[in-house]
């Protein structure tokens, strides 16, 4: 029985990795690596976002290492938040001590003596978790402007990625002593040469039966089998896997979908993205992984300074900064991948101090459509009946955008194998 793959990124080779059955994967683009995309301009290479390879799962770590080979190494975070022309240790919790006297006080006072109500949603939850002052300084107006809603019309599913920080650790921030927040990412491997897209070519490297340039335009069933039209061949399977963001499977979805379904899809909220690179004549901000900055001020809310991942993403002798823009997914794509949004990146880096504009050789920008699945106050219900539809169809969903769903890399690769488990024991059976 062979399984057919929708989508080239990394939950749909990560799964045929893990099959022990014939599978084949039709991706649209003329190469894979969905998020995993890695850009290039003029010898200046930039990812999707600020990719790094961490994880609290050492088996999935450790298989991401051993797959790249030797084409990887192992770095420090140097994460910082930029706050009133300062730089505050990243997470903002663990930088206390780098404000001044009196909102260290206010941060303090409103963390120990913090009688918010349980939450019931993300707002309350950065009150209930950090206290009054931690939050309204920096944690909502960040979250606010990296999902584009107010937090208090988001709900909790995903708060796990932000861990609570020990009272200790608070206290110890708040007096200068050094501490370390998400311990889990203070160290991260990276590929040495390529950019995050080593990590997919490290995959097809090990793979067969990939389609590129095979953009899927319609799937039926029939007698137990699906049946998967491209712009250029036909295809019938007896598994169908499908990577695509949940948008675009109901589209090319040849059956009767239910109202109600399609209410539930066209419910979901997303954010698209622009990345923005900005190329720099010489080598700067060397100690510099991230920045993360709360002020509107700043289109970008994540800068990303190449030096902090491998100095092989510019040309000798030169670095590169990249931002990255969220965008409500209404917006046209014209207005994202535009060079206004390229100058404001690059005036805001000029004004405040990171760079000259002497010191800017290259710029490029790539609209991202699928960036971010927001969790607002209807998500769980909503994903609720699309899970249960598409269980019914017996059609698996794999991947961010896919089962709609906030996860990185290496997620993505843990589902992946625990959905081959799966499969291999249903053919097995």
């Amino acid at each position: 029985m062979t399984v057919g793959i929708l989508g080239g990124g990394i939950s749909g080779l990560a799964l045929a990795y893990f099959l022990e059955q014939d599978y084949e994967i039709l991706e649209k683009d003329n190469s894979c690596g969905g998020l995993c995309t890695t850009f290039e301009k003029n010898g200046f290479l930039y990812d999707i976002g600020g990719h790094i390879m961490f994880s609290s799962n050492k088996d999935i770590l450790k298989f991401e290492v051993d797959l790249l080979g030797e084409n990887i190494h192992k770095k420090r975070r140097s994460n910082k938040i930029w706050y009133k022309g300062c730089f505050v240790k990243y997470p903002f919790e663990n930088g206390l001590h780098a404000l001044d006297k009196e909102e260290i006080f206010e941060c303090l006072r409103d963390y120990l003596k913090n009688d918010h109500p349980k939450p019931s949603n993300l707002k309350e939850w950065f009150y209930y978790t950090f206290g009054t002052s931690i939050s309204d300084k920096y944690m909502l107006p960040y979250n606010e402007k990296i999902w584009k809603i107010d937090p208090a019309e988001m709900g909790m599913e995903w708060v796990e990625r932000i861990p609570k920080p020990p009272v200790e650790d608070i206290i110890k921030s708040a007096i200068g002593i050094e501490t370390e927040g998400y311990t889990h990412q203070l160290y991260f491997y990276y590929p040495k040469k390529g950019g995050i897209q080593s990590l997919v070519r490290a995959f097809e490297n090990k793979l067969k039966n990939i389609y590129t340039n095979s953009e899927v335009k319609a799937i039926s069933k029939k007698d137990n089998k699906w049946y998967v039209q491209t712009q250029n061949s036909a295809h019938s399977y007896g598994s169908l896997v499908s990577t695509l963001p949940i948008f675009e499977l109901i589209k090319i979805l040849k059956q009767d979908v239910p109202e109600s379904i399609k209410d539930a899809i066209n419910a979901l909220r997303y954010n698209s993205m622009a990345v923005v690179l900005v190329g720099l004549n010489k080598i700067k901000h060397n100690s510099l992984t991230a920045m993360y900055v709360h002020d509107k001020d700043s289109l970008a809310h994540r800068y990303c300074f190449s030096t902090g991942f491998s100095d092989t993403l510019a040309p000798p002798g030169c670095s590169s900064i990249f931002a990255e823009v969220t965008f409500n997914s209404n917006i046209p794509k014209e207005k994202v991948e535009s060079k206004e949004v390229i100058d404001k990146t690059v005036f805001w880096l000029i004004k405040e101090g990171f760079i000259e504009r002497a010191d800017v050789c290259e710029t490029d920008i790539k609209y991202i459509k699928y960036a971010y699945p927001v969790y607002d106050l209807n998500y769980t219900r909503s994903m609720k009946i699309i899970y249960e539809y598409f269980d019914r169809l017996e059609i698996n969903l794999l991947g961010r955008f896919a089962q709609f769903i906030y996860i990185n890399s290496d997620v993505c690769i843990a589902n992946a194998k625990k959905l081959a488990k799966k499969l291999n024991t249903k053919v097995m059976a």
